[in-house]
């Protein structure tokens, strides 16, 4: 009997570690969350795999929305214009209209999907809405809009299409996250499944 009860407890410890492992984060173009990683000067965030929206409890209790850059929607947003790693350091350059080579890392895999968004602002002045990135959900090569994570995979290499006629001095582009591992309530049909109803997001 206390193998038993051992047993559950050192199972129920690893089950509770794989939820609180990191996640994953944009490597290439570099994020403003993990930039410091790259030989930019902005402050290190060592968290930078972990912008989730708060976690899913409290993407929850925002109704499901998110800051733009993955911080809570109701807390402070460290990585949006104003905030501690928002800088203003342009970490690439692009031709308008080009095909350009993004990394992701995944500390992580849970499945669901990735989805590439733009916000032309015009200067570092200018405030980024989620309205403005959702303009310009941007073309994945052989995938379309939506790019579906296979299990296994931590390392995924993209190219992703940038609006052609489309120029900025400070272009926004936002790597979203939707991941599939939780179960919950498919909207349409009621039925529950593992992926269906709001999920975790990594941005």
């Amino acid at each position: 009997m206390m193998v038993c009860r051992e047993l559950c407890y050192w199972l129920i410890i690893l089950i509770s570690l794989q939820k609180i492992h990191g996640h994953g984060r944009m490597e290439d173009p570099p994020a403003r969350n993990a930039a410091w990683r790259y030989g930019f000067d902005v402050p290190a965030n060592y968290d930078d795999v972990g912008l989730n929206c708060g976690g899913l409890g409290v993407q929850s209790l925002n109704g499901g929305k998110c800051g733009i850059c993955g911080d809570s929607y109701d807390g402070s947003r460290y990585h949006e214009s104003g905030g501690k790693y928002a800088t203003n350091i342009i970490v690439r350059h692009y031709l308008s209209g080009a095909l350009i080579d993004v990394k992701i890392l995944l500390s992580a895999n849970h499945k669901g999907f990735m989805e590439f968004r733009l916000c032309p602002a015009a200067d570092a002045n200018t405030e980024v809405t989620q309205e403005c990135l959702d303009q310009n959900v941007l073309d994945i090569q052989g995938f379309g809009k939506q790019y579906s994570v296979s299990e296994g995979l931590d390392l995924i290499f993209l190219r992703v299409h940038l609006p052609p006629g489309l120029s900025c001095s400070r272009c926004v582009l936002q790597w979203r996250y939707h991941a599939g591992n939780n179960w919950g309530r498919n909207i349409q049909t009621g039925e529950a499944c593992l992926g269906c109803g709001l999920q975790e997001e990594f941005y």
